[in-house]
């Protein structure tokens, strides 16, 4: 709670107004990003899936035997569960995400499916420098499992530093990575700004956590969902456009926000396979294999220490 209202005065009293991402998502929000995954516009999901699905003995080869699987911002935990069975006697599964209540109330029917597998879900956000809430032997088979293109959410300089931290604190030996590519920019927008409005809601989830968790009195009428691509910095941008001049109070804060004043609220960088492969290598790993569906929306890489 603390550091969602520190973040929230931080980024509201800047000049260009931003709330960070990550708070999208309380029980709620994560509810509502299972729904957008079903969305028919938004292809990563689907297209995500049917690569696992296609290439899960591969993938998991490539993960060897006994594996100690890590998931951060798990969400609803079904890509793992696609080659999870596939692996070869695997260790532990280790599902973090940002809302504890949910991950331990989704883990539940994972632990029933998979016995043999030792599934300790826990409440961590991956994007602090937080300290790991379980240990880590640095000689077991450590997977990083990180789909669903979340990487795009960072700037290239911290997906850079990500990808570090995945190696010296995480000790990962591999990461398997979802990547969302470069394509048309209709393709993108709907895929941000559907026709039913999930992910405005979504988008707005944020300011109803300030509203119920931080004491907030923002009218979310006042509020409009965007989804614009940013064709300088390969990306989508998410924000709050404020149809009409309001103040807003925030547990003692007052914030005047101007009637057209954008909220940045989320980026979703899209690459290149090649652009890609440039990003890892910076942070220290190599693709061991790339695979990618024939329309060509989306990637899985599968990452190895360079020596």
């Amino acid at each position: 709670m603390k550091s969602f209202l520190q973040d929230v005065n931080l980024g509201l009293g800047k000049k260009n107004k931003k709330l960070s991402s990550k708070w999208f998502y309380d029980f709620h929000g994560s509810k509502i990003f299972e729904q957008i995954t079903r969305l028919k516009e938004y292809y990563p999901t689907r297209t995500e899936i049917k690569i696992l699905k296609d290439n899960k003995i591969e993938i998991a080869k490539r993960i060897g035997k006994s594996a100690v699987l890590i998931e951060p911002g798990a969400g609803d935990i079904k890509k793992i569960g696609i080659f999870l069975s596939s692996l070869d006697e695997p260790k532990k599964y280790i599902p973090l995400d940002i809302s504890e209540d949910y991950i331990t109330k989704i883990s539940k029917g994972f632990r029933k499916k998979y016995p043999k597998v030792a599934i300790t879900p826990k409440g961590y956000d991956f994007s602090k420098n937080n300290k790991l809430p379980f240990k880590i032997n640095s000689s077991e088979n450590v997977t990083i499992f990180f789909p669903g293109s979340t990487i795009g959410n960072f700037d290239s300089k911290d997906a850079v530093k990500f990808l570090k931290k995945l190696k010296s604190k995480f000790k990962a030996k591999k990461i398997i990575v979802g990547v969302d590519l470069i394509k048309d920019i209709p393709t993108l927008i709907s895929a941000y700004n559907d026709k039913k409005g999930i992910t405005a809601k979504f988008n707005k989830n944020i300011l109803k956590r300030i509203n119920t968790e931080l004491g907030g009195d923002i009218n979310l009428n006042y509020y409009k969902h965007l989804a614009i691509y940013n064709k300088s910095k390969k990306r989508i941008e998410m924000r709050l456009k404020s149809i009409k001049k309001n103040n807003i109070k925030i547990n003692g804060s007052k914030y005047l926000i101007k009637k057209n004043e954008e909220i940045h609220t989320e980026n979703s960088h899209k690459y290149t396979v090649k652009s890609f492969k440039k990003l890892a290598n910076q942070a220290g790993w190599k693709i061991g294999k790339t695979w990618v569906d024939d329309k060509k929306l989306f990637s899985v890489h599968c990452l190895d220490l360079s020596s």
